[in-house]
């Protein structure tokens, strides 16, 4: 199970209120509390990647939620197919669920979630199915690179949704002494200012597509997975034989919440617990049915989130949002640049040095990139800036930074120039808050593991997502691949089958 935006520091600050799935994991499981992304660009598609891969972004090559192609000014989702509209052909490295069935022909793999990148990404290439949600219809969907189920139209034609047609979103109650110690915030900016009682939709007498997408940005969107998730190991009986079976579920709706009202926010919170309640059902469902002290199970996420700007000063803390300045100044650099070298063109989308440039200057690409750099760097709220060539020498992970963004480079689809912001400066004026930083608050997540046989502890030892996938492996006994990143974090309990 992938939450989407969930960071440690949320864990931690909203946990001492869980008392269902996420408390039993936490109860029940080892948590490792120092468990980290060691990739820098922290966002959607490389978090499920790296997840399900057990490798770097620089290995499976989902750098980003998108890239631009060398000469193009269009922007590639990281899912985008030609052939299929969505497929996870662009994932260079085999996932756990391609190891299940190399080692068991027999085993089912599905993965499903809010997200049709968190859906694809998790699965892989070789399985059985993923499914993500549409808000055309308010229902489940997948691609023809897939092979569509019988069962799956029977799904979305329950329209289980519509029972929250009309519903106004009220938040669970709260004590007094938790709102304060949860620093919660009712932000007077972001989207309409919208703050909880909150309805979806237009003024309209019937459900239709507008309500189905306002519903993602509320608690219902993970609870309509969860009942997915039931409908799906009821119609392939998944846990119904000897052969293990994988369910992927990335639980997408904290991260809308979270970018539209910022992670202090009552509506972040109530998110959060909701899911915890979800989650908690979810389980006892699956203990009736397949029992769990037959399963194993991983929770982690793909990306914390940064701090709110405007909430960390009104505490006090540093925190800035982009500025006009800072815009100005990065979109000024190319032309600067070709006026100073007398060239009609610097930089191209991506970014990405414009070509010929090393003939028409009679420089090597090295000097052009850093000569570019320095200018970069110069620009307000700029940290630093990484250049290709940086990033394709070998780095050391001592050189914290510079590996970080190594790992999130892969030379057909990044940019030349990776810029690094300062610490808790917000990049976008359209969300309360965002993600992408490679900073703790962004890369370091909640991971918990719960298997048959292992005794529940909290373990401070660094560790990464990448080392999730391989040990999950080792619990069910299978082969790892020689190309994974991760490494195994526990060993099976001598009496585990």
């Amino acid at each position: 199970m992938v939450v989407d935006q969930f960071g440690a520091d949320e864990l931690e600050r909203i946990g001492p209120l869980f008392t269902g799935g996420f408390r039993t994991l936490l109860d029940r499981g080892v948590s490792f509390t120092q468990a980290h992304h060691a990739h820098a660009l922290t966002e959607t598609a490389p978090g499920h990647a790296t997840i399900a891969t057990g490798c770097f972004p620089r290995h499976h090559g989902i750098v980003s939620n998108w890239w631009i192609t060398e000469g193009s000014i269009e922007s590639r989702w990281a899912i985008d197919d030609d052939l299929y509209d969505e497929s996870p052909r662009e994932l260079e490295r085999s996932t756990l669920g391609e190891w299940i069935k190399a080692s068991y022909s027999e085993a089912k793999v599905f993965a499903a979630g809010g997200k049709d990148r968190a859906a694809i990404l998790l699965g892989g290439r070789e399985v059985d199915g993923a499914y993500w949600y549409d808000d055309e219809i308010g229902g489940y969907v997948t691609s023809d690179y897939y092979s569509e189920p019988e069962w799956l139209e029977s799904f979305d034609d329950r329209r289980l949704l519509d029972v929250r047609f009309g519903e106004v979103w009220e938040p669970l109650p709260l004590k007094p002494e938790s709102i304060e110690e949860l620093q919660l915030e009712k932000p007077d900016f972001g989207p309409l200012h919208r703050q909880l009682p909150i309805t979806f939709g237009p003024p309209r007498p019937a459900p239709d597509e507008s309500f189905y997408h306002a519903l993602r940005d509320s608690p219902w969107w993970d609870r309509y997975l969860a009942q997915f998730a039931r409908f799906v190991v009821e119609a392939e009986d998944l846990g119904g034989d000897t052969y293990p079976d994988l369910l992927a579920l990335g639980f997408s709706a904290p991260d809308y919440v979270g970018h539209d009202h910022g992670p202090h926010s009552r509506e972040y919170v109530d998110t959060l617990l909701r899911l915890d309640q979800t989650i908690g059902e979810l389980l006892e469902y699956l203990d009736e049915r397949v029992g769990l002290e037959n399963m194993i199970i991983g929770l982690t996420a793909d990306h914390g989130v940064v701090p709110v700007p405007e909430v960390r000063r009104r505490q006090g803390l540093p925190g800035t949002r982009v500025s006009s300045e800072t815009v100005s100044c990065l979109q000024n650099v190319g032309r600067q640049l070709a006026e100073r070298h007398g060239v009609e063109s610097w930089l191209e989308p991506g970014p990405r040095l414009a070509p010929n440039l090393m003939e028409l200057t009679g420089r090597s690409r090295d000097e052009l990139e850093q000569e570019t750099a320095a200018l970069l760097e110069q620009c307000p709220a700029v940290e630093a800036v990484w250049t290709s060539s940086d990033l394709a020498r070998e780095v050391d992970e001592e050189d914290h930074f510079r590996w970080l963004y190594a790992n999130s480079y892969y030379p057909q689809r990044s940019a030349d120039f990776l810029i690094q912001f300062e610490k808790y400066f917000m990049a976008s004026v359209s969300s309360v808050t965002t993600h992408g930083s490679p900073y703790a608050y962004d890369t370091r997540v909640p991971m918990i593991i719960m298997a048959p046989g292992l005794a529940p502890e909290t373990l401070e030892t660094p560790t990464r997502t990448v080392d999730l996938a391989p040990t999950l492996a080792r619990l069910l006994g299978i082969p790892i691949p020689d190309e994974v990143d991760g490494r195994v974090l526990i060993e099976p309990a001598a009496s585990s089958p």
